[in-house]
């Protein structure tokens, strides 16, 4: 480049504007690559040890004709500075990305691919869906990832439980929405006299988490059903009821009847749980809310203060509301029937 043209090109701001944007697409990339590196199982393989090309074009079964396009991913990944070349073999070697195929960090490598794959979605679509009130429904988001992902935050969730769980004597709990259902097993372990029932409403979610149960040897205290609680009536009352992270699956206008509806499967003195992220956080929080407030049946996240006056409408008492993580809009909420 010519002097001039550089100088030009400073002086009307545009270099900045170029090396602002480079910045932040290289952050781009990289979430993206590891995103779909999870999702195409390279990752998982990588963590084994070094792979040549054509080891991990057969292991992962990548089409004869993509052999090209496959190169291009892997040299994306060292660009990026996720994976590491020498010659044709392979191997990870970013921090990060060493992390998140480690099976005790589960939830954060499922919280990279929601927000490649959820959050991307609802920002890229956000534009034509808009304009065509067009919303996304729960079947275009995958939730498996999503149960996965709500693991980030399991310690705080088991740490409210266990100040209303006791760890003996018998004691009925009702999981609205159980995810995976760790921490109905947790509470279970805990407490040898509990029950629990844990309701989902999509299929899939609701054979992870009897898959989970099974596997954790709870299934004789421990019962997965799923559907719908705004359509089922109570029958033999609960000591507690929970909704983790879910209360936003529901419109605002409803979300009221909702806590309502779930008190009547509470004992007197019965308490229910809500915890949710709420207005106000980070960019993560900004971009769920933005998913949730755009797929149908659905709303966007409550405000903190918006969600006790419902619980308090709803009949429930001695409402308490906890920030729980600094920096971050992650609530309980505790109310008592």
């Amino acid at each position: 480049m010519k002097l001039k043209t550089f100088l030009s090109v400073v002086k009307n701001g545009q270099l900045f504007l170029i090396h602002t944007l480079v910045e932040a697409a290289r952050n781009f990339h990289r979430i993206s690559f590891l995103g779909s590196g999870l999702s195409l199982g390279a990752l998982q393989l990588l963590a084994d040890g070094p792979a040549t090309f054509d080891e991990l074009s057969a292991a992962l079964h990548i089409h004869s004709s993509m052999q090209d396009a496959f190169l291009a991913w892997l040299q994306l990944g060292v660009a990026v500075g996720e994976l590491s070349a020498k010659g044709d073999t392979y191997a990870l070697r970013g921090r990060l990305v060493r992390a998140i195929v480690d099976p005790r960090y589960d939830a954060v490598a499922a919280l990279v691919e929601e927000i490649t794959c959820v959050h991307s979605l609802a920002i890229r679509e956000s534009s034509e869906r808009l304009r065509s009130g067009r919303p996304f429904t729960l079947a275009d988001h995958d939730s498996h990832v999503i149960a996965r992902s709500s693991r980030v935050v399991e310690p705080l969730i088991h740490e409210v439980m266990e100040r209303l769980v006791p760890t003996r004597g018998p004691f009925r709990l009702f999981e609205i929405g159980c995810g995976s259902a760790v921490t109905l097993c947790h509470l279970a372990k805990r407490n040898p006299e509990l029950t629990a029932l844990g309701l989902e409403l999509q299929e899939s979610a609701a054979a992870l988490a009897a898959k989970n149960v099974e596997r954790a040897q709870c299934s004789d205290r421990v019962s997965i059903e799923t559907g719908d609680i705004r359509q089922r009536s109570p029958d033999e009352p609960f000591d507690l009821a929970t909704l983790h992270q879910n209360i936003y699956y529901f419109p605002v206008s409803e979300r009221t009847d909702l806590l309502r509806h779930v008190r009547t499967f509470l004992k007197p003195g019965g308490k229910l749980v809500v915890t949710s992220l709420c207005q106000g956080g980070g960019t993560s929080t900004q971009a769920l809310d933005l998913w949730s407030a755009m797929t149908r049946g659905s709303g966007r996240l409550p405000g903190h203060e918006e969600l006790t006056a419902q619980m308090k409408e709803a009949g429930l008492t001695a409402v308490e509301a906890a920030h729980l993580i600094p920096g971050e809009s992650f609530w309980s909420f505790v109310g008592t029937s």
